[in-house]
């Protein structure tokens, strides 16, 4: 890893961890077709291909919503003819399906590029803390909304869950999103990308498992915060840089205001304190930001928030945020 008391440059050719939002495959409003998803890859697969071809090895994350909602979805209404899956396996489905769309799009994209290079996608494991307090307090919301007066139907079918009032939607189960402490496959990706490979990892943040006193592992019901996932991922392969992709061009503070203020550069303490004020988005910026500080205070080398369109600029510190 590089120093911890300074922040490397990116070397022309890097090692990068880039993750991509949900909306990189289907986006809410989109109709939902294997089509529309294709196309969406494609596109954000154009721009990837050209990191590839400047010679950068690559290590592919995303994540999985509103692909896996859609997939409980269809758990939910079958319930009655086939027994439902556990969420954990819903997740591992939407790693395997997104995973083989982006691994046939960046294929054909490297391909139309002139680069030779193969793609293989992992399907991974995330290790998380049984004593993680988010267990205790289920805050992220999955699956259909009930009204409420099935809701009493459900909590004697699956006794285990918790549900949340949503207002003006219904009644929605809700889980926990702990924070990852180990990427199971970290060694596996390396060796991959070590030997040329670009890999798609960790999407949806990776199955959720909580590991045993022997090293055994046992999926959980859970959602792992991708950017997390991918921060860690990044430190464990010793990446050059992390790279988080968003639809917006940068960080702004008062986004949706009516003078919203352009942020090009934080330290990692900057950083946390931004998200500590408050004054981020919690459920979609914040984590971006959090994850960004700690990836480029652990290992002092630099994490990029930009979007696809912008990556090389933002590589050369000419598009984007940078945290470090």
């Amino acid at each position: 890893m590089g120093p911890r008391n300074s922040i490397a440059r990116i070397p022309p050719t890097a090692r990068l961890v880039v993750a991509l939002g949900g909306n990189a495959i289907l986006r809410h409003g989109d109709d939902g077709t294997i089509e529309t998803q294709y196309l969406r890859a494609s596109r954000a697969m154009s721009h990837i291909a050209r990191l590839a071809r400047a010679g950068h090895a690559l290590v592919l994350t995303h994540g999985n919503g509103p692909v896996v909602g859609n997939i409980v979805l269809r758990n939910e209404a079958a319930r009655a003819v086939v027994a439902p899956m556990p969420l954990y396996i819903a997740g591992a489905d939407s790693e395997g399906g997104i995973g083989v769309m982006l691994q046939m799009t960046l294929g054909n994209a490297l391909r139309a590029a002139g680069v030779t290079r193969d793609v293989a996608t992992v399907i991974t494991q995330t290790v998380v803390e049984a004593d993680d307090p988010a267990f205790e307090r289920p805050t992220k919301p999955i699956g259909p909304y009930y009204p409420a007066e099935k809701v009493a139907a459900m909590r004697e079918a699956e006794p285990t869950w918790v549900f949340v009032d949503t207002p003006d939607c219904g009644w929605r189960r809700a889980v926990a999103s702990p924070l990852p402490t180990r990427i199971v496959e970290a060694p596996v990706i390396e060796r991959l990308v070590a030997s040329g490979v670009a890999v798609i990892a960790a999407g949806g943040g990776g199955v959720p498992v909580l590991e045993g006193p022997d090293g055994a592992l046992r999926g959980v019901d859970a959602v792992v915060d991708k950017d997390w996932s991918s921060a860690l991922l990044a430190r464990d392969i010793d990446a050059d840089a992390l790279v988080i992709l968003m639809e917006e061009d940068r960080l702004y503070l008062g986004w949706g205001g009516a003078g919203p203020r352009a942020i090009e550069r934080l330290s990692p303490d900057e950083a946390s304190d931004l998200v500590a004020s408050g004054a981020l988005e919690t459920g979609s910026v914040a984590p971006k930001v959090a994850a960004s500080a700690s990836f480029a205070r652990e290992t002092g080398r630099p994490a990029i928030i930009c979007r696809a369109e912008d990556l090389e600029a933002a590589l050369r510190g000419e598009a984007g945020t940078r945290i470090g």
